[in-house]
């Protein structure tokens, strides 16, 4: 009787417990599918984070040269950072790469139709608008419609309309194969040699194509035309109702880092060019200006439209810390009129050029010309290159590297004067520029003085440590070995401190890229694809209700059968007593 009362226990301990691991068990099991698919995504999440294209470990031209700040790398395969006043490359990457450029072709079209026509000019539309890539950028244009010129153009700049394109093509050569024509020929003018463009959009083609370099110098002329800045300046634009729709047309300007609402936002953006097509990747192409520069970024192939601001932002940044502009003639050092002719007198913004031109008993030559050189550079390193021989007009270049133009103007000497008048009332002027140039020597001098004593001291002080350490070389060792001990305790903290900053840059880096990719999808996405995943995710959470009702049935079913366990053990226990 005992050991029945004993097994009776035991089956109920067993029943007790039985139930809840199971239902322990199946919640596990039921929830295992989604952890599983949560850590498939974190995987394939990481390896998206971590993907970085081979261009970004290509050499940055301008890195190379001699005395130059040295630019970020770019995951862009292609990078330019020009100087729209000198046309100087203040940073460079990979510039005459042939690259597909997609939307920024616009600013090509835009530049070509202003030439072309009249703001006010009136488009008629025709079937042409509907010959561009299913879900591809437009504004609904439809055959027969008429919008001017300036509703066009903002169109094609700030919506990025494919169909716009196609009708101004029409408009102004007739095909989009005849306008092409014009925009290839505006490239040549402009000096692009690694461009050739076939349609006014910049939908792929594989004879659609151009450079950095090129697109720079297509930028640059661009916004040269005052109503191609208003354009590219303007954050949003409305086309009223036309003679078929009845509604307006209001569309924002694409360029995030113009909008102050976005996480890009900055303030010296003062227009640009967004493009995307799967086979050119993003481009991007950005104005900016800000103390006295006026700078042009153009990137080719970037990884991703979010990465295109960042390393426009630090590209242009890069160009207004570290460069400025430099009057030319304050740094070149040649001979003046006065100098040949041995009266040491300096010539008040004159130089002489070196040519043929001095046997004809030149009076002065006025050298003009502004360049863009490193902050703290000696403009003494600038050098005089002739365009073309004969011509007055000349390039400079610091250490090889072009950095502008200038021109030289010469001023003939009237026969039978040897000293002209003119120059004679400058007399107090050029004594005074004489004691400047004294106190200049002076103070380079005692320069070399204080340069000459610090030398001393540190040799001075050099030996005396040469001579503690031979005299004292167990002392030495322990003060070395101390020292290093505390440089690499240093050193691990550092590196600490590092990877854990790096961690959180990085997380902050996943969540960003994931926010950016989530626009950047929706974006993209059709009406239609947006309404399937909504009914997907609809569908999604209905199922996970049902789960989590079923989790909660089993619960209820569970604790009632423990209930009626619990019960039936009572009833037997209640037999035995009697």
């Amino acid at each position: 009787m005992k050991n029945k009362r004993y097994l009776i226990r035991g089956k109920g301990a067993i029943k007790k417990w039985l139930t809840p691991l199971m239902l322990t068990g199946l919640i596990l099991l039921s929830g295992m599918p989604g952890m599983l698919t949560a850590f498939a995504e974190e995987e394939s999440y990481e390896e998206e984070e971590e993907f970085i294209p081979e261009a970004y470990y290509d050499p940055i031209q301008t890195n190379e040269i001699e005395g130059w700040p040295q630019g970020p790398m770019v995951q862009a395969a292609s990078a330019v950072v020009m100087d729209m006043d000198t046309g100087t490359i203040l940073y460079g990457k990979n510039i005459y790469d042939k690259q597909y450029p997609a939307s920024i072709t616009k600013i090509m079209t835009t530049l070509v139709a202003l030439e072309q026509g009249d703001l006010d000019e009136v488009i008629t539309c025709g079937d042409e608008v509907y010959d561009i890539e299913y879900n591809s950028s437009n504004l609904g244009i439809q055959p027969g419609e008429e919008i001017t010129l300036r509703q066009a153009l903002y169109g094609l700049m700030l919506e990025s309309a494919n169909d716009i394109g196609n009708a101004l093509a029409v408009h102004y050569a007739g095909s989009n194969s005849a306008f092409a024509g014009l925009m290839n020929e505006k490239a040549a003018q402009l000096g692009c040699s690694n461009t050739h463009f076939t349609n006014p959009h910049g939908l792929h083609s594989e004879e659609h194509y151009t450079c950095a370099y090129d697109m720079a110098l297509i930028a640059q002329a661009a916004y040269a035309n005052p109503t191609f800045r208003e354009i590219v300046s303007t954050r949003i634009y409305t086309i009223p109702e036309t003679n078929i729709t009845e509604e307006e047309r209001s569309f924002a300007n694409h360029h995030r880092m113009m909008h102050e609402e976005s996480d890009y936002y900055r303030s010296y953006v003062t227009g640009g060019k967004t493009g995307f097509t799967t086979d050119a990747w993003n481009t991007l192409v950005t104005y900016g200006e800000q103390d006295g520069l006026r700078l042009v970024c153009v990137l080719l192939r970037e990884n991703g439209a979010y990465r295109a601001c960042e390393e426009t932002a630090d590209l242009m940044e890069y160009g207004f810390v570290n460069f400025l502009k430099v009057n030319a003639t304050e740094g070149i050092q040649t001979p003046t009129f006065y100098d040949i002719l041995k009266l040491n007198y300096p010539n008040e913004g004159t130089l002489v050029y070196r040519d043929e031109k001095l046997q004809q008993k030149t009076l002065s030559v006025t050298q003009e010309g502004i360049v863009m050189l490193p902050k703290g550079a000696d403009p003494a390193s600038l050098k005089r290159n002739p365009v073309e021989s004969g011509k007055e007009l000349f390039q400079y270049t610091y250490h090889g590297w072009p950095v502008g133009y200038g021109s030289i103007h010469f001023t003939p000497l009237p026969t039978g004067i040897s000293f002209p008048y003119q120059q004679q009332r400058d007399m107090e002027t050029l004594l005074k520029e004489s004691a400047d140039r004294r106190r200049v020597r002076e103070l380079t001098q005692t320069a070399e003085n204080a340069w000459e004593k610090i030398s001393g001291t540190a040799q001075t002080g050099y030996a005396r440590v040469r001579k503690f350490v031979d005299e004292n070389q167990m002392t030495a060792i322990l003060i070395g070995a101390f020292l290093l001990l505390v440089l690499l305790i240093l050193i691990v903290i550092l590196v600490l401190r590092c990877t854990k900053e790096y961690r959180i840059q990085k997380k902050r880096m996943q969540e960003d890229y994931a926010r950016a990719r989530a626009e950047d999808e929706i974006d993209r996405m059709s009406a239609v694809q947006i309404e399937e995943e909504l009914r997907a995710a609809m569908e999604e959470e209905r199922a996970r209700r049902q789960r989590e009702q079923l989790r909660q049935e089993q619960a209820r079913l569970a604790e009632q059968q423990l209930r009626e366990t619990e019960q039936l053990l009572e009833e037997i226990r209640g037999e035995h007593i009697d």
